[in-house]
């Protein structure tokens, strides 16, 4: 893969947020700060979250906004943790009736400091959604619950219809980059929700341009396989801030579409490939495309 680097912080050509400010932007954020919720769009600093919020697509983000892990790639706050607001997850579900949503994508901050990492917080937020609009599906993007497995069977049986664990980056990176995380643990926590809940689909993702060898993008893809991950995700690592970890290169629109290739043969049964991806981007479309 050619190596393409930018000098004084710009990005290449093709890596291009979609700035919009119009009535459907505008009526999202007013619903979500009236309900007083966070989303990653904003949290994560997603390039997206202008064409998303424009469609009304939102990615809730439960349990908080502070994380307790440390990942050098990721803009959530790495404060205290907050006291758990047991109203949260029927606001959630106001919002998504309010927003007119035809597909719910819901994450959290790792909540390492809780008795069930946050387990019935994303189980009560499922059961309401689907209680208040049960023509709507619901998409759960996870941490590793610290693999533990009574705690991903009741998340892998909450009546979720795609559950999602990203693994992020290369194992040899983690120690590094993902202090607090562990690769086998991300994959093991995977493989236990395909076993727990076979006809659920499973997503993972990845961000690349850290610094990973074209072999270690392979391998990972090799993993997740292997670990039963049916949608496959992959997108340019954009570093939030100066004080956030490098990029280290950037892939052409090219060599996405090439890695998007070898991911369909490997067997993903759907496969977003692209500078521009994040997890939750067009996620119905992606789901839909499964049906």
């Amino acid at each position: 893969m050619k190596k393409i680097t930018m000098k004084n912080g710009k990005h290449p050509d093709w890596i291009k947020g979609k700035i919009s400010l119009g009535k459907k932007v505008q009526e999202t954020d007013n619903v979500l700060s009236g309900l007083s919720l966070n989303t990653v769009c904003v949290s994560a600093a997603c390039p997206n979250m202008g064409e998303c919020w424009a469609k009304r697509h939102a990615t809730f983000m439960i349990l908080g906004k502070n994380c307790t892990r440390a990942c050098k790639f990721c803009n959530v706050s790495k404060k205290n943790p907050e006291k758990l607001d047991n109203r949260e997850p029927e606001r959630v579900a106001k919002a998504v009736k309010k927003l007119d949503l035809d597909y719910a994508v819901v994450t959290s901050v790792t909540r390492d400091d809780l008795k069930d990492k946050g387990t019935d917080q994303f189980v009560k937020t499922v059961n309401l959604i689907k209680k208040t609009t049960p023509h709507v599906p619901v998409e759960l993007l996870i941490p590793d619950m610290s693999a533990d497995e009574k705690l991903l069977e009741r998340i892998a049986l909450s009546g979720a219809d795609v559950i999602g664990h990203n693994l992020e980056i290369p194992e040899k990176m983690y120690t590094e980059i993902r202090p607090g995380s562990d690769y086998k643990r991300s994959l093991k926590a995977i493989s236990l929700i395909k076993n727990f809940s076979k006809n659920t689909p499973v997503k993972s993702a990845m961000i690349i341009g850290l610094g990973e060898t074209k072999k270690d993008i392979l391998c990972s893809m090799m993993d997740l396989s292997k670990a039963g991950v049916d949608i496959f995700y992959i997108g340019q690592y954009l570093s939030p801030t100066r004080f956030h970890w490098p990029v280290k290169k950037y892939y052409t629109p090219d060599e996405f579409k090439t890695i998007g290739r070898i991911a369909a043969d490997m067997g993903f049964r759907a496969v977003c490939s692209g500078p521009m991806v994040r997890s939750s981007y067009k996620a119905r479309e992606t789901f839909e495309s499964l049906c």
